[in-house]
Order: C-alpha cells, then structure tokens, then sequence
C-alpha cells in the first residue's frame, strides 16, 4: 500500500491535492512519510459474457452509455440480488466518492465525502422522472444485466470503451484493498470544494 500524491499540472485536478509549488516545499515530508493520508473505496468490475470474463479495478466510475444510433437501452439492475430498478434510457453511471466529483456530478447526481463507503447509480436521460440518483452501501454487490436487443458502450474510467449485448452481466463490489492517498496538511476537503468549485459561493449581480 504505497500512498499516491496527486499534483495538478493541467487547470482544474479535483484530485490532486497538491499545487506544483506545494510539491517542492512538501516533497520530503511526503518520502518521509509525515503527510496525513486517508483511503478510499476501489470497485471491482467483472464484465461476463457466456464463458468469457475480464476483471478490473476501478478508481472512479463505470459507465454504460447506449450508441448514438440506437434505440434507449434498458439496465436491469439488482443490490445483493434484490431488483434494484431498470434503467430504462440512455445509461447510467456507477461512481464512487472519489468520482462522484466528476461525470456524475455533471449528470445531476450528488458528491460523496472521499471516505465513505458508498457507490452512487446516476442515470443518463431516464425516461421516468421518478428514477432519481441513488446511493448504495459498498458492501453489497452490483449486477447489471443487459437484456434483449440492447447494445450499450461500458467505459471504465473514461479509458477503452467495450460493447455490451444482451445476456451480458457486470458485477461490481467493492474491492478488497483501498485506494491511500497523501492528503493536504492544512486543507480539508470541504475547501477543496470551495477551492475549485466555488462551493456555496453567493455570487451577486449589480443593477447599476
């Protein structure tokens, strides 16, 4: 379990804890292990399709996306083999806190504080309105299962795209070892929010 320290070297870098100029001044207080660090959850996909399986880690999201040309998709989805929902449209995304920040976020659903253990299932265009965000304890055990005709794109990590037919299934658990990463020394991740999201910020327009 060797921590990760994130550096922003591109605009935004959510993630990354550590501006260039707080890098040089840290540096060795992070080789020498003096940082604070916190983990965070990691999932487990497995996609199966007949005998064929592959198995990977995730540090973000999954996402099933139906192709531009087709028709919406549906996502049966089950919690510890319990029908969760059916995802009638066009997706959904499965994100962790880490993640949540990210396409989620974008797509309406909720943050999630990096240390909980939880995934939240965020659909893409539903075509009920009923069918909001959810969050879900890690600890159980996500299947999803495309039926029929369906065709979907599943993205892990914004990274390759496969394609989904019907009788294929995707298995998500959380995954046994957690992510650890180096955490600012003085900024916790409620200023980070702030930081770069301007989170709560009020802004006011001038009538004059």
């Amino acid at each position: 379990q060797v921590p990760l320290l994130g550096v922003n070297f591109g605009k935004f870098g959510f993630l990354a804890e550590y501006e260039l100029p707080e890098l040089l001044v840290n540096l060795q207080q992070a080789v020498d292990g003096k940082l604070p660090t916190r983990q965070s959850l990691l999932l487990k996909v497995k996609v199966t399709r007949g005998d064929e399986v592959v198995e990977r880690v995730v540090v973000n999201d999954v996402v099933l996306q139906r192709a531009p040309d087709k028709r919406m998709s549906h996502v049966f989805t089950y919690y510890d083999d319990a029908l969760l929902a059916d995802y009638f449209g066009d997706g959904m995304i499965l994100s962790t806190p880490l993640g949540s920040t990210a396409y989620n976020l974008a797509a309406g659903g909720a943050l999630l504080h990096p240390e909980l253990e939880a995934v939240i299932l965020t659909p893409l265009c539903p075509h009920t309105l009923s069918l909001r965000p959810l969050v879900v304890p890690a600890a159980g055990v996500l299947n999803l299962k495309v039926e029929g005709d369906d065709s979907l794109s599943l993205t892990m990590d914004g990274e390759g795209t496969t394609e989904l037919q019907g009788g294929d299934s995707v298995e998500i658990r959380e995954a046994s070892t957690p992510l650890t990463l180096v955490a600012h020394p003085t900024r916790t991740y409620f200023d980070t929010l702030r930081l770069k999201f301007d989170w709560s910020k009020r802004t006011t327009v001038s009538r004059t």
